[in-house]
Formats: C-alpha cells, structure tokens, sequence
C-alpha cells in the first residue's frame, strides 16, 4: 500500500524506441506527496511489480520526510 500523503495519482502506459527500433513498454506514475510535486517515477516491464512501485514511491516519501518538506510519522 501506498503512503497516505501520496495523492492525485495517474498511471499511463507508454512505449519507448530504442537506437534499434526495439519497443520497450512502460508504466509512468506521476503523483504528488501532500502539497508536493507532481513526481514521476517510470517502470520498465521488469520493473512492474507491486512491491518494486510502493518500494520507489515509498522511498521518495522518505526522502521528503528526511529533509523535513512533509512532517513526520
């Protein structure tokens, strides 16, 4: 589960060409944390799983906790 403060979350899938013309899938959530953002956090198809998101999501909170933008739990 998501932290509280995360808000206004969007998720779109989106396609990346790579130098060969190979497609590569992608999920971007862009989201804000409390008053805070909008932050986006791309996912590559490996990268999509359920803990892989809240981890990166979750660690972008802790990052505005530490620097004191978002009061502590």
């Amino acid at each position: 589960m998501l932290p509280s403060e995360v808000n206004n979350l969007n998720i779109k899938d989106a396609v990346e060409f790579d130098k060969q013309g190979n497609v590569t899938n992608t999920k971007v959530f862009t989201f804000f944390i409390g008053g805070h953002g909008p932050f986006t956090e791309k996912f590559y198809a490996g990268e999509q799983d359920t803990p892989a998101i809240e981890r990166r999501i979750g660690d972008r909170v802790a990052q505005l906790r530490e620097l004191g933008a978002i009061p502590q739990k």
